[in-house]
């Protein structure tokens, strides 16, 4: 896994995965883009876990998120659990649409392992249930300012008006 400053986003997109494919992750910038990235400061992001097979829309997703946030993304069902059971994160955003599988069964997994980790649905298809996550904003048609609000008010960022998140 590798981590990126905000410039590689920038000037580097297609270098959002390692060589051999593997997940990436996007941290926190230092104060200046580009500067040394501080190890204090990756404690202090709170953790995104994004589960997605679109590798476009994680994209703009960990570029919209890593000013304040450490971003994983990973593209399968099988990935999702490991890191599910291997790491804990403050927030998952799941795309249920996976290739190996139905992301929703993920919730029930996440439940046992992180019973307080928040789940937002982010999906072009609407749930079936929404007691399973704690909000939902539908893809493509969810404006940047809007994933921005429910994420930083699922993560207890900044003030969010409840108004603001869809349930």
């Amino acid at each position: 896994m590798s981590i990126y400053h905000f410039d590689n986003y920038i000037n580097q997109s297609s270098a959002v995965e390692t060589s051999t494919g593997a997940p990436f992750s996007a941290a926190r910038p230092a104060a200046t883009v580009g500067a040394p990235l501080s190890m204090a400061l990756l404690h202090e992001a709170p953790r995104v876990l994004h589960i997605d097979a679109d590798g476009d829309a994680a994209l703009v997703l960990a570029t919209l998120l890593v000013p304040e946030t450490q971003v994983t993304h990973v593209h399968t069902l099988a990935a999702a659990e490991k890191a599910i059971q291997n790491e804990h994160f403050a927030l998952v955003v799941l795309d249920p649409d996976l290739p190996d599988g139905d992301g929703a069964s993920l919730i029930a997994c996440l439940r046992e392992a992180q019973a307080h980790t928040p789940v937002l649905l982010y999906s072009a298809r609407h749930p079936a249930s929404r007691e399973q996550a704690n909000a939902f904003l539908p893809k493509p048609w969810t404006s940047p300012r809007q994933l921005w609000r429910t994420v930083s008010h699922l993560l207890g960022l900044g003030p969010a008006r409840q108004a603001d998140v869809p349930l």
